[in-house]
């Protein structure tokens, strides 16, 4: 396939599976417990999409959104966010950031942060300590 092509493709992310919204819900409820915090679930669907770990790193790694440049207030984190979460992937905003998260087959949480790509079973400091809310996919 000649480059011109390859250019082309749009990665898409896809979803392994469903689980039912009060296993979603209790997984989101679970790692805030884990971490002191309280917060809303927006969960939109009574089935709720599940990834697999492995297919979200290779989307990452294709997707372009982690090289689009910073520019305060202009494109943020909010930014970065919304653009992850319109190609598949839920959404979380702290007090200070905005980021992406996704449940995988195993019913493990998370964290995506869009601008770098790396995922985490954890916030880090500078992401927040106070998460305000989960909205899902």
């Amino acid at each position: 396939m000649c480059l011109k092509k390859l250019l082309q493709i749009k990665p898409k992310l896809n979803p392994s599976g469903v689980i039912p919204i009060d296993l979603m819900s209790s997984i989101l409820l679970d790692k805030l417990e884990e971490i002191g915090d309280d917060a809303e679930l927006y969960l939109p669907d009574t089935n709720c999409k599940v990834y697999n770990k492995a297919d979200v790193v290779k989307f990452l790694q294709l997707d372009e959104i982690s090289s689009i440049p910073y520019l305060p207030e202009v494109m943020d984190c909010d930014d970065f966010a919304a653009k992850a979460y319109g190609k598949g992937l839920s959404l979380v905003w702290t007090n200070v950031h905005a980021l992406n998260y996704f449940v995988d087959e195993a019913e493990t949480l998370w964290f995506v942060e869009p601008q770098t790509d790396n995922i985490a079973p954890n916030l880090y400091n500078w992401q927040g300590w106070e998460i305000r809310f989960f909205l899902g996919r």
